[in-house]
């Protein structure tokens, strides 16, 4: 059982409200968090505010029915209390369906939606949902306001490639200082993107300036084109971790060994790989290849 407190504090009201507030407030919060428009990871979430309403209804009634003489007071059964809870859950999940019909009717519309509504939807699992939720994006202009939400949001949201083209024209409509904070939160959802989409973020990112750490996980990515844009991106590979190093030099694409070799002049971690520089001088099929690796051993930067 919920605390009170908690209850209040989950459907964003302060204690002394009315039931009738409380009913509107848990409507507006589960149609916002119910699985079937949010996405199955908002179950909980819709667990958590289903069971605070639940608590404030009791608590708010039996409030209510103690100021009001009763003719008998009869416990409610745990059956009771299960079937009731059903029920609200089938009322949630009816509205939830009418309100995504009603969604699919905005498309093209010029109704105002809230950003923290079209972050929301951009996270369901549902194609249509967020589909209707990049179109309102698409037309949204940029308010300084919006940062904290995109910061705690963007880092949630699973974003494909035609999702990440809408979300990098929004932000193109931002000031260069937030796109420098924004685009961390990226990296982190790289793995699920194609070659374009991440070929188009790196540019998009090199206007404000991409970070070591925020390319990372880009230096992992199958694509060799990616890696290699990546590399070339790099203000330095000196904060790169040498295990990173090492599986990149052993990868035989010529068009990520470029990039790499030209860092490696005058780093510290040359000591460690001068065995393989001298490998790639020697044997690698690449003549442009074998030439920059032959300039490194050459310069006596190895050995």
């Amino acid at each position: 059982m919920k605390s009170l407190e908690m209850s209040y504090k989950l459907l964003d009201l302060q204690p002394g409200v009315c039931f009738a507030d409380v009913k509107k407030a848990f409507r507006k919060k589960a149609l916002l968090c119910h699985p079937d428009i949010a996405g199955e990871e908002y179950s909980f979430q819709f667990q958590q505010i289903n069971e605070a309403y639940l608590a404030l209804k009791n608590a708010l009634l039996n409030k209510s029915a103690v100021k009001s003489p009763a003719k008998s007071h009869t416990k409610t059964s745990g059956d009771t209390k299960d079937l009731l809870i059903k029920k609200e859950i089938e009322n949630i999940l009816k509205e939830a369906q009418e309100y995504l019909s009603e969604l699919v009717k905005t498309v093209g519309d010029d109704c105002k939606i809230k950003l923290s509504d079209i972050l929301l939807r951009l996270q369901s699992r549902h194609p249509e949902v967020r589909f209707i939720a990049a179109d309102h994006l698409r037309r949204l202009e940029w308010e300084e306001s919006y940062m904290d939400e995109l910061m705690k949001t963007i880092p949630k949201i699973l974003f494909d490639d035609a999702m990440l083209d809408v979300m990098l024209d929004f932000l193109s409509k931002a000031p260069r200082h937030c796109q420098k904070q924004i685009i961390p939160l990226f990296s982190t959802g790289v793995k699920n993107l194609g070659e374009r989409a991440c070929i188009k973020l790196l540019y998009w990112g090199k206007q404000a300036g991409w970070s070591v750490k925020a390319l990372m996980p880009l230096l992992s990515h199958p694509s060799s084109r990616v890696v290699s844009l990546a590399l070339s991106m790099l203000p330095s590979i000196d904060e790169v971790p040498l295990t990173v190093v090492l599986s990149l030099i052993k990868v035989k694409d010529e068009e990520v060994l470029i990039p790499l070799l030209k860092k490696l002049k005058g780093n510290r971690y040359l000591c460690c790989l001068q065995g393989k520089v001298r490998e790639l001088a020697a044997d690698h099929p690449s003549l442009n290849v074998r030439a920059w690796a032959s300039w490194l051993v050459r310069d006596m930067n190895v050995g």
